[in-house]
C-alpha cells in the first residue's frame, strides 16, 4: 500500500484542524461561530480517559490545558488552504463567551495564554465527549489577508499539584538532598545536595500549587508542534537540514530526529517544504511503508518522545504556554506529603518490577502495554537499542499507585522510560536557579524555532578558577538536571530522591551527563514534560 498523507477538513463556516494529544484526550468538531468577526468565538468536543478529582488523600486532579493556534489564509485561497505562520491566540477571558458541559468546569489564567478544563466535583472514570464554548483575543484581518483564521486547539492532560509542605531528600540516594522539610516558611536554602550556593527565594521550590504534565511529551505531541512552525523553525527542531527539508522525502518518508529511526522514535518528513515560503508536514510512522500508511493506528504516537535536546524541550514548553519542572517540584509530584522512606523509587516503595519494549502486547497503538505486570512496573535496565514504550502503559482500571509506577499526585512515568530534564543541577553564581513562577511561555518562538523566555537556564562551561577545581583545565557545571531514570538505565537512579546525574562531577572527571562536552544533543533516552 503506497504511502499517502491525509487530510481531515471539515467546511463549518471556516476549515478546522483536530488534533489528538496526550495519552487519550480528543478534541473534535471545532467551529468558528460567528466568522469575519473580532475575538472569535470557538466551539469543540473534548473527551479523555482516566480522569479523577477527589477530596480526600491526596486532594486532587486532572486536567486538560487547552490552549490555540490561528493562521491567516490569503484573500481568494482555495479551501482556505495557506503557508503562512501559525500564531498562538490568547483567551479573551470573558466568562460571558465561555462555557463547558457536564461534568466539567473551566479556570482562566493570568496572562490569558490557555485555560484549564477540570471536572467540577469529585469523581472517577473517563470524560465523555462534552461540549466546550471558548473566546480568542483576535482583530479581524485585513487585505491582502481573508476576514476569517484557520485554528488549530490542542490539549495537553495535567496533573494539579495542590499547595502543601514535602520532605525533599532522603539521606541516602545518590547525591541527595539534605532530608529537609519545604513548607510556607521556606524561602532561601543554603548549600546542600552538591548545590554550590544559596537558592533564592523566587525559585520554585516546589512548596506552592502548579500544574505539572500527566504524561511525557509524546511523539504525536511533538508532530503536531513541528507541523505549525516555519520552514526555518522546522530546521532547528529536527535533525534536517535545510536540503533535507526541501527534497521529496519519498513513499517512506524520511526520519526526522535520528537518521535511522531507531529506539522506536518513529518521527518522518512525509511531505517536503519549500525553503521559506511552504513548512514541511511531519507524521508517525512506527509500521513504516511500504505496507502501512503513515499515522496508522499502530505507528506509535503515544510513545514518549525520545531523541529531545535542551532546547527542542524548552521550545516545545514555550510553544505551549508551559515551563521546565524544578529539581525540587519532581521530589513534590513523586512524594507528595508523605514521609521519605530511604531508596524509595517514585511510587513511595522500594520494590520494582522491569517493564521493556520488547515484551508488549499491542506494540505502537493507543493500547500499548507491558506484557509484565508487577509492583512498581517501570521501563528501565533494558538495551540501549530498544525504546522507550507509551506514556500511561502501566496504569490500567484495575491498578493503584505501586503497580502503575505512579507518583503520588497520580503522575505517570516519573520514573524510568524517559529521562525527565529539569532545572537546578549544581550551582555557579545562581545561574541554576534563576527560574521564577512568573517565567512561563508565551506560546511564541524566535524565528529560528527557539524558546526566548528569561531564566530558562541550561549549561555553560567555567574555567577551574571560577569553580575552585585546580585538578580540571574547564569544567562544566549544569544548571539542569536528569531525573527519574530511563528504559536503559539503572534501576537505582528510579528513585525519588537519586540525584546522580545532577552534574557536579568530582574533580578531574567531566561525566556525559547525556548532553556531553560537545553541548546539548538528543538522545535516545532522554525526553520530558513541563509543568505551570
Amino acid at each position: 500500500m503506497k504511502k499517502r498523507i491525509i487530510n481531515l477538513v471539515f467546511l463549518m463556516l471556516l476549515f478546522s484542524f483536530i488534533s489528538l494529544n496526550g495519552n487519550n484526550v480528543r478534541i473534535m468538531n471545532v467551529v468558528n461561530t460567528n466568522p469575519g468577526e473580532a475575538n472569535p468565538i470557538l466551539t469543540f468536543d473534548i473527551a479523555w480517559d482516566n480522569s479523577w478529582r477527589v477530596s480526600t488523600g491526596p486532594s486532587n486532579y486532572d486536567a486538560v490545558w487547552i490552549f490555540v493556534k490561528y493562521q491567516k489564509v490569503p484573500v481568494g485561497a482555495p479551501n482556505c488552504e495557506s503557508y503562512l505562520e501559525w500564531h498562538h491566540a490568547k483567551m479573551k477571558n470573558n466568562s460571558s463567551e465561555f462555557s463547558v458541559g457536564s461534568p466539567l468546569t473551566y479556570n482562566f489564567v493570568s496572562d490569558s495564554v490557555g485555560i484549564f478544563l477540570y471536572r467540577a466535583t469529585d469523581g472517577i472514570g473517563n470524560i465523555d465527549t462534552t461540549h466546550v464554548t471558548i473566546q480568542v483575543n483576535l482583530p479581524i484581518p485585513t487585505s491582502p489577508y481573508d476576514s476569517i483564521y484557520n485554528f488549530k486547539v490542542f490539549a495537553i492532560e495535567m496533573v494539579y499539584i495542590p499547595q502543601g509542605a514535602f520532605e525533599l531528600g532522603d539521606g541516602i540516594s545518590s547525591y541527595s538532598f539534605n532530608s529537609i522539610v519545604i513548607d510556607n516558611s521556606t524561602t532561601t536554602l543554603s548549600p546542600g545536595g552538591r548545590v554550590s550556593g544559596t537558592i533564592p527565594a523566587e525559585f520554585p521550590k516546589g512548596y506552592q500549587a502548579f500544574y505539572c504534565m500527566k504524561y511525557e511529551v509524546s511523539q504525536q505531541q511533538y508532530v503536531d508542534f513541528l507541523n505549525t512552525l516555519t520552514f526555518d523553525q522546522q530546521i532547528n527542531r529536527t535533525i534536517l537540514s535545510a536540503t533535507q527539508l526541501a527534497t521529496n522525502p519519498g513513499l517512506s518518508g524520511v526520519c526526522a530526529m535520528q537518521a535511522s529511526c531507531l529506539n522506536r522514535n518513529s518521527i518522518k518528513l512525509i511531505q517536503e517544504g519549500v525553503n521559506n515560503s511552504r513548512p514541511g508536514i511531519f507524521a508517525c510512522d512506527l509500521n513504516s511503508a511500504p505496507g502501512d500508511p503513515f499515522n496508522s493506528p499502530n505507528d506509535g504516537q503515544t510513545i514518549a518522545m525520545n531523541y529531545l535536546s535542551l532546547a527542542d524541550l524548552y521550545s516545545y514548553l514555550d510553544w505551549a504556554g508551559l515551563r521546565p519542572m524544578t529539581n525540587f517540584e519532581f521530589e513534590k509530584i513523586a512524594r507528595g506529603p508523605l514521609s521519605r522512606i530511604g531508596n524509595e523509587f517514585i511510587w513511595g516503595t522500594t520494590n520494582i518490577t522491569q517493564a521493556q519494549s520488547t515484551s508488549l502486547n499491542n506494540p505502537g497503538t493507543t493500547s500499548e502495554t507491558s506484557s509484565v505486570t508487577g509492583p512498581g512496573l517501570a521501563a528501565y535496565g533494558s538495551s540501549t537499542s530498544n525504546g522507550p514504550l507509551r506514556v500511561g502503559f502501566s496504569a490500567t482500571s484495575s491498578t493503584d499507585r505501586e503497580n502503575s509506577g505512579a507518583a503520588y499526585y497520580g503522575v505517570m512515568n516519573l520514573g524510568g522510560n524517559v529521562w525527565e530534564m529539569v532545572v537546578g543541577g549544581s550551582n555557579v553564581n545562581n545561574n541554576g536557579y534563576k527560574l521564577t513562577y512568573a517565567d512561563l511561555g508565551n506560546g511564541e518562538l524566535t524565528t529560528t524555532g527557539d524558546y526566548d523566555v528569561s531564566n530558562w537556564q541550561s549549561y555553560q562551561s567555567y574555567s577551574y578558577s571560577t569553580v575552585g577545581c585546580p585538578c580540571c583545565g574547564n569544567y562544566i557545571k549544569w544548571h539542569m538536571e536528569l531525573r527519574g531514570g530511563s528504559y536503559s538505565s539503572a534501576a537505582t537512579t528510579l528513585r525519588t530522591s537519586d540525584r546522580s546525574k545532577n552534574a557536579s562531577p568530582p574533580c578531574g572527571s567531566i561525566p556525559d551527563m547525556g548532553f556531553g562536552n560537545a553541548g546539548d544533543r538528543r538522545l535516545s533516552d532522554v525526553g520530558g514534560r513541563g509543568v505551570r
